[in-house]
């Protein structure tokens, strides 16, 4: 961007601009935010990878802090479908796009403590790839977890994060479900406190999160309320209602 700067500007959002409207005009919905909620909810991750696809022009056009995080927030997610679908290999390209701008966003105080969340996520998910790595970046990840949470104590991000390493660790490394319970309740405190846009999918997955702790510490009936509330919240919600619904029902 340092030649002939106003030019290529003008050329980019001439040829940018008119792509990321008409793909968005396209897939039905007006917002990146928009396709990800129901790439999630309907099981549709098309829709997630357009969303992926919108956002990554919108940055190339704008490089906004709020852009570059709701990106990386968007890679997190479909991390973690592909790494669920095995699909290893998309789950490392996204990984590591993911980590070339973490800087940016801890640089920036209002994503720092989510841009160290999002960082240990990238850690465990890099060790569920290989679980070998667990002695080196396990203690990393929750490093990063601990000075999310110390950064700022009411980020949600940061909380779910906790969660995660709880529910995942093994107990000599100091996992504990009843833990996890307790991080994500707060996590889902926290966003509904401030629900925004880009995090209606992230709370629906704490809750899925939470009830499946509840289901592991043998708690049927708090993972059938669990599983109420997010059908509640989103009565198409797909994965819930057709799939950890009826099989919790059916135990």
């Amino acid at each position: 961007m340092d030649k002939i700067v106003i030019m290529k500007r003008c050329l980019i959002n001439l040829l940018i601009l008119p792509t990321v409207a008409v793909s968005a005009a396209m897939a039905g919905v007006q917002e990146p935010q928009q396709l990800i909620y129901r790439a999630f909810t309907e099981d549709r991750m098309e829709l997630w990878v357009e969303a992926i696809n919108l956002l990554e022009r919108e940055y190339q056009v704008n490089s906004s802090t709020d852009v570059l995080y709701e990106l990386t927030l968007a890679r997190y997610g479909f991390i973690g479908y592909s790494l669920g679908v095995d699909n290893r290999r998309e789950a490392r390209m996204h990984i590591d796009l993911a980590e070339e701008h973490m800087d940016k966003l801890k640089a920036s105080k209002e994503y720092e403590a989510s841009a160290y969340a999002l960082q240990a996520a990238m850690y465990a998910f890099r060790i569920s790839m290989a679980p070998w790595r667990a002695v080196f970046w396990g203690p990393r990840s929750m490093n990063l977890i601990e000075k999310a949470i110390e950064t700022d104590p009411d980020n949600p991000s940061a909380w779910i994060e906790h969660g995660n390493a709880m529910y995942y660790a093994p107990a000599t490394f100091g996992g504990s479900k009843e833990k996890a319970i307790e991080s994500y309740r707060k996590a889902i405190t926290l966003l509904e406190t401030n629900m925004t846009e880009r995090h209606r999918w992230l709370y629906l997955n704490t809750l899925v999160a939470l009830a499946k702790s509840y289901r592991e510490t043998g708690n049927r009936s708090m993972a059938l309320i669990t599983y109420k509330k997010a059908l509640e919240f989103e009565p198409g919600f797909k994965w819930v209602r057709d799939e950890l619904l009826p099989e919790l029902r059916n135990q």
